[in-house]
C-alpha cells in the first residue's frame, strides 16, 4: 500500500510543473469573461421589509463564482428620493450579500461598479499562447506577440419596487455605461418588449455594441443564452420578453485604446448589465396556511 501511495505521490508531483501554469491560464481566461450581475432576493417588497441582494459573477445564472471584495469598487443603494447610500464592501470572497431595509414606498435602485482590470492574451517568446491578468507593459520580459488585450470595467444594476410607488420611474441610476428602460419595468408582462437606451457618460451612445440576454430556467449551461450575442448600432436596444422569470441582460462595447495607453492595453471593454423580473400569473390557488 505504501509503495502504491508513494508512486501516486511521485506521479502527482511530476505533473505539478505542467498543471499549475495550465490552471493559472484557465483562471485568467475565465476571469476575463466573467460578467457581474446584481439581484435582490425579491423584486417587490412591502414597506419596512428588509431583504438581501447578492451578486452573480461568472458564466452561469442565477449564481456562479464567488467575487473578491477588492473586485467591487462601488456598491450603492438608491432610495426613491434619489439619495444614495454607499454599501461597505466586505474584504472577503463570496456572493457579497447585503441586507437593505426598504423603508419608503417607491422604486429603489441597487448598483455596482467593478474595480478596473487588465487582461492580456499573448504568445510568449517561445510561441506558446498564454493568459495574464496584467497589462502589456507588465509582461514585456516574456512577451512575443499580443493577440488581444483589454482594460475592463463593469456596471451592474437592478430595481426593487416597494409598496405603491409615486412619481416617475427612476430609469437612470447614474452609471457611466447604463441600460436605461424607456418605461417602468414593473409594468411589463410576458410577451412585452423591453425598450432600452444605451447611455455612456450621460449621453446616448451612438457607436457599435453587443447585447445578449437570458432568463432563469432557459438553460443550465454556461453562456447558453436565450438571445445569443447580437450586434447593434446606436443607442436603442429592443428585447422581446416572451417568458416570465428572472431576466439577465448584458451589453458591452469595445473602444480602441488611446495612443498613449497602447503600451498597456489595446482595447477598453465596458460592460453594463441589468437584472429584472417578469412576473407570471398564479398557477395554483393560494394556500390559506403556510
Amino acid at each position: 500500500m505504501t509503495q502504491h501511495t508513494n508512486a501516486h505521490s511521485r506521479l502527482a508531483h511530476s505533473f505539478l510543473p505542467f498543471l499549475i501554469p495550465a490552471l493559472i491560464c484557465l483562471t485568467a481566461a475565465s476571469a476575463l469573461g466573467h460578467t457581474l450581475y446584481i439581484q435582490p432576493t425579491r423584486f417587490t417588497v412591502d414597506e419596512g421589509k428588509s431583504i438581501p441582494f447578492f451578486f452573480c459573477y461568472g458564466h452561469f445564472i442565477p449564481v456562479a463564482d464567488a467575487i473578491r471584495g477588492k473586485k467591487l469598487n462601488l456598491v450603492q443603494v438608491i432610495a426613491p428620493d434619489g439619495k444614495a447610500r454607499v454599501v461597505e464592501i466586505m474584504d472577503a470572497k463570496g456572493l457579497h450579500s447585503h441586507m437593505v431595509e426598504y423603508n419608503a414606498p417607491g422604486i429603489w435602485g441597487v448598483t455596482a461598479q467593478t474595480t478596473p482590470g487588465y487582461y492580456t492574451f499573448f504568445k510568449d517568446t517561445n510561441g506558446k499562447e498564454r493568459h495574464a491578468i496584467k497589462s502589456i507593459d507588465k509582461i514585456k520580459n516574456r512577451l512575443g506577440t499580443v493577440i488581444t488585450s483589454y482594460y475592463s470595467k463593469q456596471y451592474a444594476k437592478t430595481y426593487v419596487k416597494c409598496g405603491i410607488p409615486k412619481g416617475p420611474f427612476p430609469a437612470n441610476l447614474g452609471l457611466p455605461l447604463e441600460l436605461i428602460p424607456a418605461t417602468d419595468i414593473f409594468g411589463l408582462k410576458p410577451g412585452d418588449t423591453l425598450e432600452l437606451q444605451v447611455v455612456l457618460d450621460g449621453k446616448p451612445y451612438t457607436g457599435e455594441g453587443t447585447w445578449d440576454a437570458t432568463y432563469m430556467g432557459f438553460s443550465t449551461l454556461a453562456e447558453d443564452n436565450f438571445y445569443p450575442h447580437t450586434n447593434v448600432n446606436g443607442s436603442k436596444v429592443s428585447i422581446p420578453l416572451p417568458n416570465p422569470g428572472r431576466w439577465f441582460i448584458r451589453y458591452f462595447i469595445k473602444v480602441d485604446a488611446p495612443e498613449q495607453e497602447k503600451d498597456k492595453y489595446l482595447q477598453m471593454k465596458l460592460t453594463a448589465s441589468l437584472t429584472l423580473q417578469i412576473d407570471n400569473e398564479r398557477k395554483r390557488p393560494e394556500s390559506k396556511s403556510h
